[in-house]
Protein backbone atom coordinates (compact mmCIF):
# COMPACT_ATOMS: atom_id res chain seq x y z
CA UNK A 1 0.00 0.00 0.00
CA UNK A 2 2.78 2.09 -0.38
CA UNK A 3 2.14 5.56 -2.02
CA UNK A 4 -1.35 5.29 -2.13
CA UNK A 5 -3.78 7.95 -0.67
CA UNK A 6 -5.06 6.83 2.74
CA UNK A 7 -7.86 9.53 3.39
CA UNK A 8 -7.11 12.12 1.02
CA UNK A 9 -3.53 12.11 1.81
CA UNK A 10 -0.34 10.96 0.32
CA UNK A 11 1.40 8.03 2.39
CA UNK A 12 4.97 8.24 -0.01
CA UNK A 13 7.33 10.83 1.80
CA UNK A 14 8.76 12.23 -1.37
CA UNK A 15 5.30 13.40 -2.23
CA UNK A 16 5.06 15.52 1.04
CA UNK A 17 8.90 16.80 -0.10
CA UNK A 18 7.23 17.49 -3.29
CA UNK A 19 4.73 19.67 -1.53
CA UNK A 20 7.06 21.44 0.41
CA UNK A 21 9.29 22.56 -2.49
CA UNK A 22 6.35 23.50 -4.47
CA UNK A 23 5.29 25.99 -1.50
CA UNK A 24 8.96 27.18 -1.34
CA UNK A 25 8.80 28.10 -4.44
CA UNK A 26 5.43 29.52 -4.75
CA UNK A 27 5.70 31.74 -1.40
CA UNK A 28 8.27 34.47 -2.70
CA UNK A 29 6.30 34.67 -5.89
CA UNK A 30 3.14 35.31 -4.04
CA UNK A 31 4.82 37.72 -1.24
CA UNK A 32 6.51 39.76 -4.27
CA UNK A 33 3.18 40.32 -6.22
CA UNK A 34 1.42 41.15 -3.05
CA UNK A 35 4.13 44.10 -2.30
CA UNK A 36 3.51 45.23 -5.77
CA UNK A 37 -0.04 45.21 -5.11
CA UNK A 38 0.43 47.47 -1.98
CA UNK A 39 3.04 49.66 -3.30
CA UNK A 40 0.88 50.64 -5.98
CA UNK A 41 -2.19 51.22 -3.73
CA UNK A 42 0.23 53.65 -1.77
CA UNK A 43 1.45 55.46 -4.78
CA UNK A 44 -2.71 55.71 -6.08
CA UNK A 45 -3.13 57.23 -3.04
CA UNK A 46 -0.23 59.23 -2.61
CA UNK A 47 -0.98 60.72 -6.19
CA UNK A 48 -4.67 61.24 -5.70
CA UNK A 49 -3.42 63.30 -2.89
CA UNK A 50 -1.69 65.77 -4.31
CA UNK A 51 -3.66 65.88 -7.30
CA UNK A 52 -6.77 66.97 -4.70
CA UNK A 53 -4.19 69.21 -2.78
CA UNK A 54 -3.41 71.65 -6.05
CA UNK A 55 -6.66 71.40 -7.07
CA UNK A 56 -8.09 72.65 -3.73
CA UNK A 57 -5.00 75.25 -3.42
CA UNK A 58 -5.67 76.44 -6.95
CA UNK A 59 -9.34 76.75 -6.52
CA UNK A 60 -8.01 78.90 -2.90
CA UNK A 61 -6.11 81.54 -4.83
CA UNK A 62 -8.70 81.76 -7.38
CA UNK A 63 -11.10 83.16 -4.87
CA UNK A 64 -11.49 87.03 -5.08
CA UNK A 65 -10.30 87.57 -1.38
CA UNK A 66 -7.30 85.58 -1.14
CA UNK A 67 -3.96 85.64 -2.33
CA UNK A 68 -1.27 82.95 -4.11
CA UNK A 69 -0.17 82.86 -0.95
CA UNK A 70 -2.92 81.36 1.00
CA UNK A 71 -3.77 78.47 -1.98
CA UNK A 72 -0.36 77.19 -1.50
CA UNK A 73 -0.88 77.34 1.85
CA UNK A 74 -4.13 75.12 1.93
CA UNK A 75 -2.32 72.48 -1.05
CA UNK A 76 0.76 72.13 1.87
CA UNK A 77 -1.86 71.69 4.73
CA UNK A 78 -3.96 69.19 2.85
CA UNK A 79 -0.59 67.24 1.58
CA UNK A 80 0.85 67.01 5.54
CA UNK A 81 -2.82 65.46 6.32
CA UNK A 82 -3.21 63.10 3.58
CA UNK A 83 0.42 61.80 3.05
CA UNK A 84 2.02 62.54 6.48
CA UNK A 85 5.45 62.58 6.92
CA UNK A 86 6.03 61.76 2.94
CA UNK A 87 4.72 65.36 2.32
CA UNK A 88 7.85 66.71 2.96
CA UNK A 89 8.96 65.29 0.12
CA UNK A 90 6.76 67.35 -1.97
CA UNK A 91 7.37 70.89 -2.79
CA UNK A 92 4.37 73.06 -3.69
CA UNK A 93 4.75 76.27 -5.77
CA UNK A 94 2.12 78.57 -7.26
CA UNK A 95 2.20 81.30 -10.51
CA UNK A 96 0.20 83.81 -10.94
CA UNK A 97 -0.71 84.32 -14.43
CA UNK A 98 -3.14 87.38 -14.56
CA UNK A 99 -6.25 86.11 -15.12
CA UNK A 100 -5.48 82.68 -14.05
CA UNK A 101 -3.57 81.06 -10.69
CA UNK A 102 -1.82 77.39 -10.75
CA UNK A 103 -0.64 75.82 -8.26
CA UNK A 104 2.09 73.24 -8.90
CA UNK A 105 3.47 69.94 -6.76
CA UNK A 106 6.46 67.87 -7.64
CA UNK A 107 8.17 65.27 -5.34
CA UNK A 108 8.48 61.74 -4.78
CA UNK A 109 7.32 58.82 -2.53
CA UNK A 110 9.67 56.41 -1.59
CA UNK A 111 9.13 52.70 -1.95
CA UNK A 112 7.99 50.26 0.29
CA UNK A 113 10.17 47.00 -1.19
CA UNK A 114 13.08 46.53 1.56
CA UNK A 115 15.93 45.46 -1.34
CA UNK A 116 15.37 48.35 -3.18
CA UNK A 117 17.53 50.80 -1.59
CA UNK A 118 16.32 54.86 -2.06
CA UNK A 119 13.90 54.04 -4.78
CA UNK A 120 11.08 56.68 -5.31
CA UNK A 121 8.23 56.89 -7.51
CA UNK A 122 7.51 60.19 -9.28
CA UNK A 123 4.55 62.34 -8.42
CA UNK A 124 3.15 65.79 -9.94
CA UNK A 125 0.22 67.32 -10.57
CA UNK A 126 -0.56 70.85 -11.40
CA UNK A 127 -4.45 72.89 -11.43
CA UNK A 128 -4.94 76.24 -13.40
CA UNK A 129 -8.14 78.17 -12.52
CA UNK A 130 -9.65 81.51 -14.03
CA UNK A 131 -9.29 84.23 -11.28
CA UNK A 132 -12.80 85.05 -9.58
CA UNK A 133 -13.98 88.54 -9.61
CA UNK A 134 -16.15 91.30 -10.98
CA UNK A 135 -15.87 92.50 -14.39
CA UNK A 136 -17.29 96.01 -15.30
CA UNK A 137 -18.83 96.99 -18.55
CA UNK A 138 -19.90 93.24 -19.33
CA UNK A 139 -23.92 92.76 -20.12
CA UNK A 140 -26.00 89.58 -21.08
Amino acid sequence: MDGQVRGGRPTHSSEWGQSTVEVAVAFPLLLMAALGLLQFALFYHAQNVVMGAVQDGARIAAAEDRTLDDGVAVAEALLNAGLGESAGAVTVWGIDGGDAVAIEARGSLRMIIPWVADATLPLWARSVVSKEGFRVGLSP
